[in-house]
């Protein structure tokens, strides 16, 4: 059970506006690492809204790393990693947009995302990160990032451990998902499949 939880936050609607990261390494199924990094988005520029969600402002920020001066410090979580997040469709655009504005070549690694598999665990109920950590008495302080990526940790070991899944590959398969995979010059999204009948 290894992997790498992942959480961004945004300063505006733009995905390359990375202003904080959290980072959640999970070997054999304990936590051995966790990271939280505030970084300098391109412009400075922070959307009123942005702010009342996460709390991030201009001047948490302006003397912080930009994401080309903070990738060689955390890439290694990456690069040839299990990765998930919860909504990783938004996470896993975030990094690519970050990646693109400052032309860093893509790491290589395989994705999965939380929010599927609790569509699929918990069909009847809401999947939203608060709703599901609420359900497994999971206490976080939401729209934080290493808060949200420590959340959605704890969220895949529990379906893993329901499913007696010992990776997220296995469970992916399970479950009828596809798993995602970033890789120098692009990128395939996780997906949903129709389920099997019997």
């Amino acid at each position: 059970m290894n992997f790498t939880a992942i959480d961004f936050e945004t300063a505006n609607e733009q995905r390359s506006s990375a202003c904080a990261i959290g980072i959640v390494c999970i070997e054999d199924g304990i936590i051995t690492g966790q990271e939280y990094h505030l970084i300098k988005p391109p412009g400075l520029y922070f959307n009123h809204f942005n702010t009342a969600i996460h709390g991030i402002s201009r001047a948490d920020v302006v003397d912080k790393p930009n994401f080309a001066e903070l990738w060689p410090a955390i890439s290694h979580y990456f690069e040839d990693h299990i990765v998930i997040a919860h909504n990783a469709s938004f996470d896993l655009s975030v990094l690519r947009a970050v990646l693109d504005y400052y032309k860093i070549p893509y790491p290589h690694f395989s994705y999965g995302c939380t929010l599927m598999m609790s569509r699929r665990q918990w069909p009847e109920m809401s999947h939203r990160l608060n709703d599901v950590a609420a359900m497994l008495d999971i206490e976080f302080h939401h729209h934080h990032a290493l808060e949200d990526a420590n959340a959605c940790a704890r969220i895949a070991m529990h379906i893993l451990d329901q499913n007696h899944s010992c990776t997220i590959e296995e469970l992916s398969a399970t479950l009828d998902l596809s798993m995602g995979s970033l890789y120098p010059g692009g990128f395939k999204p996780s997906k949903t499949h129709r389920r099997k009948k019997g």
